[in-house]
């Protein structure tokens, strides 16, 4: 049996959905990239189990946002 992540852990707790949100960027499988942010937990984190995780602090996710709300990454998209 695959042993899941901490990261799955940290997720996939019987947490209030009306204070976060989990976005999967593509519908037809699980493999696809994903955001998991919650209020009351202190990091995003950024991927799956197929793809690997990322933990970011809110602040972190937060200036990434600003970024490409700028335009910051347009050339390389």
């Amino acid at each position: 049996m695959k042993t899941k992540s901490k990261h799955y852990y940290d997720i996939d707790r019987n947490l209030d959905s009306n204070r976060g949100t989990h976005i999967t960027f593509c519908k037809t499988c699980k493999s696809c990239p994903s955001v998991n942010i919650h209020k009351d937990i202190d990091n995003v984190i950024l991927g799956g189990e197929e793809e690997g995780f990322s933990k970011w602090t809110k602040e972190q996710f937060k200036e990434m946002v600003e970024e490409i709300k700028k335009g910051t990454f347009d050339e390389y998209i």
